[in-house]
């Protein structure tokens, strides 16, 4: 890629977000609740895209790219439900 930059990145990826985000619907979100029973988390209101990178499910980190800013979480649930989440699809791939 001659011509990478993060804007170009999130630009290619931001489509492939949403359409992997809404394959991954599961039945019983429109209700506020998900496949589990248990409710769905409420976004902030002007909730942006965003993509989230975890370069090492070990260290429970996850780096979220948003706009022009990068944001760092520890949260090892989070990186490993995001992991589960992966390996499935892989799986089914």
């Amino acid at each position: 890629m001659p011509d990478s930059t993060r804007r170009n990145f999130l630009i290619a990826t931001g489509a492939g977000a949403a359409a992997v985000g809404a394959a991954t619907a599961l039945p019983g979100s429109a209700d506020g609740a998900s496949a589990t029973g248990q409710p769905t988390a409420k976004l902030p209101t002007g909730a942006q895209p965003l993509v989230a990178h975890v370069s090492d499910p070990n260290s429970g980190s996850v780096s979220l790219l948003v706009g022009e800013h990068e944001v760092m979480v520890h949260d090892p649930d989070l990186v490993a439900r995001l992991a589960r989440a992966a390996a499935s699809k892989q799986r089914e791939g």
